[in-house]
């Protein structure tokens, strides 16, 4: 039972699932329908392409499975991850789009390469990277009450290491590079973007 709930958490804690809810909100949050419409658009850049890699990978033999267990295939999935990135960021900018999302692409594409960095030689945490991200973007928009938020990464951890996908160091290393990065794009660069 437990491998199974491990399984479960894993999946519903991937980026790619966490992502929906996030940019849905957000994009309503900022800018009513219209940034539903934005948020949309930018689910099916920065979600449908990477996930579009990995199943058409995995199908084709050069993924040996959907979470990216072994480190040597990450470098090229996480490339995959900064063009779709780039792509919706120019979308992004061209278009009378969301702040919010625009920072939240950015955080994206910022967090990318720093994974791209690691990943080519230690197999950090993804998982509790994008968890830790999107808390902490979760603290920037609705301030102190967004901190419930940080519990989740307790449930990811144990999940991560149920499954014996990670050490506690990669675990760590992944949570703390997730919110660094935020708070670097949010916190930062925001005056900017």
């Amino acid at each position: 039972m437990a491998a199974g709930l491990a399984r479960w958490i894993s999946v519903l804690f991937d980026s790619s699932v966490l992502s929906v809810p996030v940019f849905l909100g957000l994009g309503f949050v900022s800018a009513g329908r219209s940034g539903l419409l934005w948020a949309i658009l930018v689910l099916v850049i920065v979600t449908l392409i990477p996930l579009s890699y990995l199943l058409i990978g995995r199908k084709r033999g050069w993924v040996t499975d959907l979470e990216l267990s072994r480190r040597d295939e990450r470098p090229r999935f996480i490339l995959v991850s900064l063009g779709s990135d780039v792509l919706a960021l120019a979308a992004l900018w061209m278009g009378d789009s969301p702040h919010l999302l625009r920072l939240l692409v950015l955080t994206y594409f910022c967090l990318a390469i720093v994974m791209f960095s690691i990943s080519s030689y230690w197999k950090i945490s993804m998982h509790m990277a994008g968890v830790a991200g999107f808390s902490t973007v979760l603290v920037f928009v609705f301030g102190p009450c967004g901190l419930w938020a940080f519990t989740s990464l307790l449930l990811v951890a144990w999940a991560r290491l149920q499954r014996r996908k990670h050490d506690p160091s990669q675990l760590i290393a992944g949570a703390v590079a997730g919110a660094l990065v935020t708070i670097l794009v949010f916190g930062l660069l925001s005056r900017w973007i």
